[in-house]
């Protein structure tokens, strides 16, 4: 008994030391690394100061929220910020921008007078991509938040929105529904999106996709995300729904109400295609409105899917923290980039 036990023992011992070496072996990989373009304005970060000192200059105030490493951050300052080309020059000259760590420790006076370390200001203002961005007029309302990268074509749409303080008249996704853009994509096919216009009936998981013909991420979608192996089985947990975001065709949303997509998209304030809604037992779990690369993509999927909202219903961030610590655990190492 006593060699068996001591036998079970030494098992045990090599298989923790195995998963302790896989584990150290297993790492996060596709961070990419950036600086912080040295034309962004130096703050001492009271917010309300801030945006007084651009009104003077007949400018609107934009943070830029990040983080070190993170992969789509990089992506946005590098094309729209940082590159010489029509938007960068067009927010230098109608915009001071400041950047903000989500994860930082510097204290920030807020429009409401409190003092906050940058991670509590975003958990303040439930900020749940990275990017975010944040721009306000000179009455220190907040009239655009950007969840997530946006290409320099698109981000531009946004800059004159607020640049022409069309938001004094509509929302950004009603302007974006007006503004006339190229058709330089058309829908495709894919085997598992279901043609269904009634989506009260599906009692299984739901991926509601909207794309439009002005799309400019959805090659990518299709070409670089649909194409995955991790989210296809993802998506083989949902019945998957694509919608023409321009379409006037009748549709019955998940509770039952008859809309059209283009109004449910504007109902939502959809302003990203493809966007994305993720339903479970008939409810609006989470939304996909940004670029995400395959691993994020996967687990946003997973995090409705397997109910996970159940133990973390608060932010998909706190799932994610957690996930991502439990497959470095078991040596599976992560690829967050593109």
């Amino acid at each position: 008994m006593k060699f068996i036990y001591r036998s079970f023992v030494a098992l045990f011992v090599s298989i923790l030391f195995i998963t302790n070496l896989s584990a150290k072996e297993a790492k996060i990989i596709g961070a990419s690394n950036h600086t912080i373009p040295s034309w962004f304005k130096d703050s001492f970060l009271d917010i309300s100061e801030d945006i007084e000192e651009a009104s003077e200059k007949n400018k609107h105030f934009m943070i830029f929220l990040d983080f070190e490493g993170c992969p789509y951050c990089s992506k946005m300052l590098k094309e729209s910020f940082e590159e010489d080309n029509k938007t960068s020059q067009f927010i230098k000259t109608n915009f001071d921008v400041i950047e903000l760590n989500v994860k930082g420790s510097k204290e920030i006076t807020w429009i409401d007078g409190d003092i906050v370390t940058e991670k509590e200001l975003t958990e303040k203002l439930k900020i749940q991509y990275s990017p975010t961005i944040l721009i306000f007029s000179a009455n220190k309302q907040i009239v655009a938040r950007v969840n997530g990268y946006r290409n320099s074509v698109n981000f531009q749409y946004i800059l004159d929105f607020v640049q022409t303080k069309k938001y004094e008249n509509m929302n950004l996704a009603t302007y974006l529904n007006k503004v006339e853009k190229n058709e330089i994509y058309k829908l495709q096919t894919n085997k598992m999106f279901k043609d269904l216009n009634d989506l009260s009936k599906i009692s299984t998981p739901l991926a509601v996709i909207f794309e439009d013909g002005s799309c400019t991420q959805c090659e990518h979608f299709h070409n670089k995300i649909l194409t995955n192996k991790d989210v296809k089985d993802e998506f083989s947990k949902f019945t998957v729904v694509r919608v023409d975001a321009n379409s006037n065709s009748e549709i019955i949303t998940p509770d039952g109400v008859k809309t059209t997509p283009k109004e449910w998209a504007n109902n939502l304030n959809l302003d990203y295609r493809p966007a994305v809604l993720l339903f479970d037992n008939k409810k609006l779990i989470s939304t996909i409105d940004a670029l995400l690369f395959p691993f994020h993509f996967k687990e946003v999927l997973r995090y409705v899917s397997g109910k996970h909202y159940v133990e973390y219903p608060n932010s998909y961030l706190d799932y994610l923290r957690v996930r991502q610590d439990e497959l470095i655990k078991n040596g599976i190492s992560i690829n967050v980039g593109e």
